[in-house]
């Protein structure tokens, strides 16, 4: 039966560390499961635990033993490109910083000067990226 390699006490420390604090929920549960295996779990006892099908259990201990920790992260995803650049979304914010509460005149000055149409939910959601992005910088 598949098992992961007996972990080194810095491997266990880092999986103790990812179980208890890491953000992400997935990337707790997969160390969580090989920090199971190492204890003598089997695959099929960590898939009623986790709830997981065989195969993805399966899958987190190959990932492990190949990229160690790095494995339990999700690999990036290919999503809708962006409508807008960086170049018309910055545009976009120093149109809403000249007039906060005229989302809609922002939206119809842009789509004059692109010639690309969008939701206002589109819109809040890009000036809410460039707001984060400069809150955190400390520019805000």
């Amino acid at each position: 039966m598949k098992a992961v390699n007996p972990l080194t006490e810095n491997e266990q420390i880092t999986l103790k560390e990812a179980i208890a604090n890491h953000p992400k929920n997935r990337v707790r549960t997969r160390a969580h499961a090989i920090f199971l295996s190492d204890k003598g779990y089997t695959i099929l006892t960590l898939t009623d635990i986790f709830d997981a099908k065989f195969e993805t259990v399966s899958s987190w201990i190959d990932h492990w033993g190949t990229s160690g920790i790095v494995g339990l992260y999700d690999a990036t995803r290919i999503g809708r490109k962006p409508i807008y650049t960086e170049t018309e979304v910055q545009r976009l914010k120093s149109l809403i910083d000249d007039e906060p509460h005229q989302l809609k005149r922002a939206q119809a000055i842009l789509e004059e000067e692109t010639g690309k149409k969008s939701s206002l939910d589109t819109l809040k959601r890009n000036i809410k990226k460039v707001a984060t992005v400069t809150k955190g910088l400390g520019t805000h």
